[in-house]
Order: C-alpha cells, then structure tokens, then sequence
C-alpha cells in the first residue's frame, strides 16, 4: 500500500454548549444500566467523500467550522456529555465541553478503501493502540476529525459508556447531523422530537449502592488480531436456507450470521487447543427498549444493553443446532433477562454453576457479539456533504469480540471479528466461512450513493 498513512494532530480545543445548561439540569442521575457497564468508550468512526474543488485549506476550515458549530448547539440538548462523572450515581453537568481533535492524513482516502486495514484505525481516534477506557475525569465524548489530501474526512465520535450505549451513539449523530445540516442553511434548528434525546433511564432503573462488579475483565495485554468479513445479500439468503431448520424454519440474518462465526472460531479454537473439544459460552448483546412495556422509543438516551447468553457443550455443534440455541436464548432474555438483570444488579448471571467454574478458570470458549445491523448510522449521518461511504467501529480490546453492522447499500452485513492471532489464522482460512463471506473486501464507493434500506425488514 506504498507508504502508512499517518495522521498528524493539529489543533484541540473544548467545545462547550452555544447555551449553559439550566442549573436545575446540572446534576444529572445516572441509572443502574450505567453503573454495571464496563467504563469504555464506544467508538464509531464515519468516513465521508467531499467533492467539491475548494482547497484542502479551504475545505478543512469550512468542514471543522460547521462541525464545531453544530456540535456545540447539540450539546445543549445532550448537555451530559459536556459534563464529567461526579461519582457512581451522578454526572456534574458543568458545561466543560467535549474534546474536539483536528487531524490531517498524509495520504488520500482510496489507500484506506482499497485495504481498510483495522489497525489503520487507530489513527482515526484518540486512543491509538490504548485500550479505550474512560476514566472518572476522562471527557464524556471526544471527537476527531481527521482530513485526507483528496479532501475526505473520517470523524471519530468516542462517547463514553458510562452515559451512552449504541443507540444512543446514534441518535446523537442523527441529532448532530441534521443540526449541522440546517446550520449550512442558515436557519433556526427546529428538530423533529424523534431526533431529540429523551432521559428516562434513571426514573426506571434507578442507580444502587449494591451493585456487582462488571463481569468482564479485558486484557489488553492479550494479542488480538482484527478482521472484517462481508456477506453480500445473496450469500446472506444461502445462508439462511441452510441455516434453517423445522425449530427455526427462518432464521434472521443476524441469528444466521453469528451462528456461523460461532461455528467457525469454535473449529479454530479447538485446533488450537491440540483438538479437544471445549464447551462455548457466547453473549448477544440486547437492546431492552423493544423489551419493556410499553416500549422506549429509539431516542431513549442511556445504556439500555443486557446480554442473552447462548451456550454448547464440549461436542461439534450443528449450523442449525446453534441457530436454535441462539433463538432460545434470547426467547429466554425476552421473559427473564430484564428481572434477572435488576435482581443481581450484574450485566451477566451464568447461572449453570459447572459452566461457570469452567468460565472462571478459563476452560471454556466465550465470545461477545453486537449488532448493530438496524441502527441507521449511514441514514441519519448526513452533516450536509452527504451520507457516508463507510461506517466502522473500534471497540475490540480483547480477542473474542464481534460486531455485525450493515453494509453502506443496506442490502449486505460486515462482520468485525476479533480473535486471538493463532485462531485468527485458522479462522480467515476456514472454507465453511469463506463459502459465505469475502475476507477485507475493497468499500465499494459506488454503492454507497443510495443506501437502501431493504435489509432492514429481514433481520
């Protein structure tokens, strides 16, 4: 790829709210949900194309403008991420601001889009090879706007999780965005209310002093190895066929897709392990909005994140088997999850004692996955140079870690895998795997002029 493409930092600065925050506002109660999740920010990186012939100078200073501009007018409403942590119940919303970072890529966008390298990424974001964690005087929200020699712009959005989970990411970017949209038109910023945050998560689960420590413990001393695999929507609909069964006759694509990167890191691991079988735990991350009568809506600003666990014993488990054992679990989340959750005060209970020595000490394979297939992040991120053309996350400090999202058509799936580098070779090689998936395609530019929303309804 010729020489690696750096980024320089040229200028920080804090952005505050255009309006201070009503003292009555100030102290801002945080809720159980975000006392029990792992202190990290949730890193969402958004590549754009602008075409326009003004100098790069120029396009830098226009772009930065706007996005400062509009940042600090949607920081009124989202006036807790301009605050800090006071303590396990609060955050102090003192008008501080958010970190705003400026960079320039000495290279051209195409080197990334021809190979995107996640490892490249560190670039994009703040935390460069660090692992992403958001201490009690850390900001709530950093962003960084990175500016390439062709007039491209990646901006890294990295919102804390002790406020914000990935809905929440994304409804401040759709509320940003469409500010920054009717900033460029010079006119009053009247949002629609399903773009404004609603703040209801504390009154429902209120904080508590007896909470558990977050079950999780990363290591990033661990080597992990990145990958990104895509399933065009042909290939998503084969899958589906086969992973289909008289239990589960039509399997999602999200169930189809992590049935099988379950199924394959297993084979790896097993390989890797002079080939014993291993029992599996697996979680799904799960939104509790859609779980909760009535509903919260999508603008529901909070963690709202609990975890179905899936799991297998030590023998080779069928596509289809795993498809069924997904769907139970999170049958088994729908009726429990939320009351288990709220009794022990802890994102994760495994409650088979044998299962969970073997966790304990390491004798069992655990993988996390999250989708976030339906969140409208190309949709809903016009800053007003248009959608897009690719989205990305950076979360993964530990191997074992997996996120599906969609594709920039909104007809495919990418997978971000994460695994240990000897599972990693085994993995990126299995032929089951790659009879379904392409390894680190090229982004495809082209598609990404209309995003569809066609794969939405089949999830």
């Amino acid at each position: 790829m010729g020489r690696a493409l750096e980024v320089e930092i040229v200028a920080k600065e804090a952005i505050k709210p255009s309006y201070p925050t009503p003292h009555y506002l100030r102290n801002f109660k945080r809720s159980l949900m975000d006392q029990i999740n792992y202190p990290m920010y949730t890193t969402g990186i958004l590549i754009y194309k602008v075409n326009d012939d003004d100098d790069l100078s120029v396009k830098a200073g226009r772009i930065s403008r706007r996005l400062k501009s509009s940042l600090s007018e949607t920081l009124t409403k989202f006036y807790p991420l301009a605050g800090k942590v006071k303590d396990d119940f609060s955050i102090e919303c003192n008008d501080d601001g958010v970190e705003f970072i400026e960079g320039r890529a000495n290279g051209f966008l195409s080197q990334y889009l021809q190979e995107p390298d996640h490892n490249l990424l560190s670039e994009f974001h703040p935390f460069g090879k660090e692992e992403p964690v958001a201490g009690k005087d850390s900001p709530l929200l950093i962003v960084q706007a990175t500016f390439f020699k062709c007039g491209g712009v990646a901006i890294a959005t990295c919102a804390s999780h002790v406020l914000i989970d990935g809905m929440s990411l994304a409804t401040f970017i759709n509320c940003w965005a469409a500010t920054a949209r009717v900033d460029d038109h010079h006119q009053p910023s009247k949002l629609p209310a399903s773009m404004l945050p609603q703040y209801v998560t504390a009154s429902l689960f209120p904080a508590s002093e007896a909470v558990s420590s977050y079950p999780l413990r990363f290591s990033p001393s661990e080597r992990v190895e990145f990958n990104r695999f895509v399933f065009d929507a042909s290939k998503i609909a084969q899958l589906k066929a086969e992973a289909a069964s008289e239990i589960v006759p039509r399997p999602s694509t999200v169930e189809a897709i992590t049935a099988l990167i379950w199924k394959c890191t297993r084979t790896a691991s097993r390989s890797n392990h002079g080939g014993s079988p291993r029992p599996s735990l697996l979680l799904q991350g799960a939104n509790f909005r859609t779980e909760l009568v009535p509903p919260l809506p999508d603008n529901s600003v909070g963690n709202c994140v609990g975890y179905a666990v899936a799991q297998t014993g030590e023998k080779e488990t069928k596509l289809q088997d795993l498809v069924c054992e997904l769907r139970r679990a999170k049958e088994e989340f729908s009726r429990n999850g939320l009351q288990t959750l709220l009794e022990n005060k802890c994102l994760l209970t495994i409650q088979d004692q044998s299962i969970r020595d073997k966790f304990e000490r390491g004798e069992i394979d655990f993988f996390s996955f999250t989708s976030v297939v339906r969140f409208p992040f190309y949709q809903a991120a016009d800053f007003g140079w248009g959608k897009p053309i690719h989205v990305t996350f950076l979360n993964f400090v530990s191997p074992n870690f997996f996120m599906l999202m969609a594709t920039n058509d909104g007809t495919g799936v990418e997978a971000l895998v994460s695994l240990s580098p000897e599972d990693m070779v085994l993995f990126q090689r299995n032929q089951e795997l790659l009879a379904f998936a392409t390894l680190n395609p090229p982004v495809d530019v082209n598609e990404a002029k209309n995003v569809s929303l066609g794969l939405r309804s089949s999830l």
